[in-house]
């Protein structure tokens, strides 16, 4: 498996992830799969960093620390103000 597919969903996965495969119309107002996508990853606070087409991308570690629980660390902070 090469390497940037290790650290990203592939579209498969992130369809699977999301349960979105293709747009929607509803009330004459069109959504691209890539926006839905993005609404409900937002929705459920999954990190992701849409690409120059709009697709949502996600890291793979993003989803591990989620399902693991561990919150984001503090950044870090020089000891001479009190880091």
């Amino acid at each position: 498996m090469p390497f940037m597919s290790r650290l990203f969903l592939d579209d498969g996965e992130l369809d699977e992830l999301t349960g979105i495969a293709r747009g929607a119309t509803r009330l004459g107002v069109k959504k691209t799969k890539f926006q839905l996508q993005t609404a409900f990853l937002r929705d459920r606070g999954i990190a992701f960093i849409p690409n120059a087409r709009g697709k949502p991308v996600v890291l793979r570690s993003a989803l591990e620390s989620k399902s693991a629980g561990v919150a984001p660390t503090q950044g870090w902070r020089p000891a001479a103000i009190g880091g």
